[in-house]
């Protein structure tokens, strides 16, 4: 043999050499891929606190130039609050310029529309008509020919016109912002029994609506001499769960709702940002409606008497780096945390580790945890409770009672 053909003798790979280096590379990328998962989403949840503290920064900014120093104008709800492209926290950013929200999404939540946002695309309705917002406060109309009565007429290309660039402007957020931030504490303070909300003078200004708090959170509150706590305990923005309500389904009441979403953010219909199936986010907390049954030693501001209520914030969920846990109705998600901003700018993580799960255990929710979670209608699920456990999960972390103390007749304050 010469030596050529002894070297052509030799060219390539056994199948033996083969199937052993396949077998190498499986078991590196078997050892690799979970550690880039892993760096995947921390990524993740450092960017989505970044975002946040963005946030808050812009907040802080806005009150410098609002007359009432108030750290947003409202809630971002189109039919509560006035046209959301000109009131609300993220026409607040928006329209001074301070950032996009629509391009500073929650990078960890893999859904990116929110609930008022398909208010505005006329997709589903999420809330009720604010008459007293849309009859009084004009300067939120384009036209006079709006017929406030109808929500219809204040939704979709009909009034934001053809060449609309609600979505490309800014107009959207997939974070959920809390009801001390755009509400204020609730403007009743029974000392017992329900204090959700509450049915004020005006019929006009339904459920959940501004009338319902004292008004947005200000710098005027937070130097308050009767403020209870301090700026770095109030929650104001975190990641936004999905809706738990019939009209969150992206494709409800047998509409193609998605296809109108999609058109209405871009015309051409080039842009497809969400698809038949898809949950809109929730757009803030429902406020005091957890009814607290925390130990007396352990209550500390909440109060004295067992039905109080505190707020609940299950709509900012603790999404990051959060697993799988078993629990007696079921499977949840739990165990992780959430980035959430607060009054004073800052940005930090706050732990899901105690609450409907158990001691110790992670529960999908910070404080206050449904009473049943997997119940079969949204009334059995959103029970809010609050626990020791519950308590002991967020005490050092945030406030849930409210800021301000109202004297009762007979004395006392009212945490509901």
């Amino acid at each position: 043999m010469t030596h050529t053909s002894f070297l052509n003798a030799r060219k390539g790979f056994t199948l033996v050499e083969l199937l052993v280096t396949i077998a190498i590379i499986g078991i590196l990328l078997g050892l690799l891929l979970p550690n880039l998962a892993a760096v995947q989403s921390t990524a993740k949840a450092g960017a989505q606190a970044a975002t946040l503290q963005s946030f808050g920064k812009a907040f802080i900014d806005f009150a410098t130039l609002d007359g009432e120093a108030r750290l947003t104008t409202s809630q971002y709800d189109h039919y509560r609050d006035g046209d959301a492209t000109k009131v609300g926290w993220v026409a607040d950013i928006v329209n001074n310029k301070f950032g996009n929200p629509s391009k500073s999404l929650d990078p960890v939540s893999r859904l990116k529309v929110n609930e008022k946002f398909c208010d505005m695309a006329g997709s589903v309705e999420s809330g009720t008509l604010n008459n007293f917002r849309w009859l009084s406060n004009t300067v939120n109309r384009p036209s006079d020919n709006v017929a406030v009565a109808d929500k219809t007429s204040i939704r979709g290309t009909g009034y934001f016109g053809s060449s609309q660039t609600v979505w490309d402007d800014g107009y959207n957020t997939n974070f959920a912002t809390t009801w001390h931030f755009g509400r204020g504490d609730n403007v009743i303070s029974a000392s017992t029994g329900a204090g959700r909300y509450t049915t004020n003078a005006d019929s006009r200004d339904g459920s959940k609506s501004p009338l319902d708090g004292e008004g947005p959170l200000s710098a005027g509150v937070l130097a308050d001499a009767t403020f209870v706590t301090t700026a770095d305990k109030i929650a104001l923005m975190g990641s936004a769960r999905a809706g738990d309500g019939a009209d969150s389904t992206i494709n409800a009441s047998g509409t193609n709702a998605a296809e109108t979403i999609n058109r209405f953010i871009d015309p051409t219909g080039r842009k497809r940002i969400v698809k038949v199936g898809d949950f809109s986010v929730e757009s803030f907390t429902d406020g005091p409606s957890a009814t607290r049954v925390v130990a007396e030693a352990d209550a500390g501001v909440y109060g004295t008497a067992a039905s109080e209520q505190v707020h609940e914030i299950s709509d900012i969920q603790p999404n990051c780096k959060a697993k799988k846990i078993r629990n007696a109705n079921g499977t949840l998600f739990g165990g992780g945390y959430a980035n959430i901003v607060f009054a004073d700018g800052s940005a930090r993580r706050v732990n899901d580790t105690n609450g409907y799960g158990g001691a110790n255990k992670g529960d999908g929710w910070l404080g206050p945890f449904p009473t049943d979670p997997n119940g079969t209608t949204e009334t059995s699920r959103s029970t809010y409770r609050f626990d020791n456990g519950a308590y002991d999960e967020v005490r050092d972390e945030m406030f849930l009672g409210r800021m301000r103390s109202q004297l009762q007749p007979g004395g006392g304050s009212g945490e509901a």
